[in-house]
């Protein structure tokens, strides 16, 4: 039996949809052709977006990708390791220059050392998302007992 070549287009993605992503790669997921679409399907549209799936909203205003923020914190976190590789790369391509020129033995060792510096980070980062703020009991108790009272019906309003 021969396995199944992995797909080498969106389209060919778009066909298989149910299709568990991997640690790197999104799959599609659902598309809305309008805002009212959109806004029909509410939470539940959301909470059907596949895990790594992007769904897409096309609108007059344009098209946009959802993801959800796990995926999002991934992207960001394999975004700033990927910054941070091209200036080590960069570092490294000064050294082994520099080593070149002058082939001493600092010179070799720093490019050396240039270079372990890349290698000892074979895990990309991954940014961990947030928790929404949310008040504890107690300081609900003590918002709910306040005593303000902005007598609004009293308060004029302005005259332009």
């Amino acid at each position: 039996m021969t396995p199944k070549p992995s797909p080498t287009s969106t389209s060919e993605l778009a066909g298989s949809y149910g299709m568990v992503a991997s640690t790197l790669e999104l799959v599609p997921g659902l598309v809305w052709n309008s805002f009212e679409e959109f806004r029909k399907a509410g939470n539940d549209g959301l909470a059907n977006i596949p895990p790594h799936g992007v769904a897409l909203l096309n609108c007059k205003a344009g098209s946009y990708r959802i993801i959800r923020d796990v995926d999002f914190q991934r992207l960001v976190g394999l975004a700033s390791d990927v910054i941070r590789l091209q200036g080590g790369v960069n570092i490294v391509m000064q050294a082994a220059r520099i080593a070149i020129k002058h082939p001493d033995e600092d010179h070799i060792k720093l490019l050396l050392d240039s270079a372990r510096l890349i290698a000892q980070c074979p895990e990309l980062p991954q940014r961990v998302g947030h928790e929404p703020a949310r008040l504890t009991d107690e300081e609900l108790r003590e918002q709910s007992e306040d005593d303000f009272d902005a007598k609004t019906a009293e308060i004029p309003s302005p005259s332009w």
